[in-house]
């Protein structure tokens, strides 16, 4: 319930900052800031449970974060978005795979 306090004070704030002039919120501003947030939370829990798949979350989590916040003067669009989220989970599952300690020859007889 606090994490929840905390991202109302957060849109407020965003609000407040909006009305004065110095910062433009839209609809495409709210959805990418809501799935950073839970991107982050994801990789940050994937990453407490030994499960290194997390960094892809967390990797999409800050390109999400710099795309919004436009950190470095670029804004990408929905397509480079999407291939992001793909390219993070691919390096989250590969260093997964090289950094993993036992290796089961027998993963797919589990399914």
């Amino acid at each position: 319930m606090r994490a929840f306090a905390i991202f109302l004070v957060i849109v407020g704030l965003f609000l407040f900052l909006s009305i004065i002039g110095l910062f433009s919120i839209n609809f495409r501003f709210v959805v990418e800031i809501i799935f950073a947030i839970f991107f982050a939370i994801e990789g940050i829990r994937e990453i407490t449970k030994r499960n290194l798949i997390g960094i892809g979350g967390l990797i999409f989590s800050a390109f999400l974060f710099t795309s919004t916040f436009e950190l470095f003067g670029y804004r990408f669009s929905l397509n480079q978005t999407f291939v992001a989220l793909l390219a993070s989970y691919l390096i989250g599952i590969g260093i997964h795979i090289l950094l993993r300690k036992t290796i089961s020859p027998r993963f797919w007889e589990k399914w």
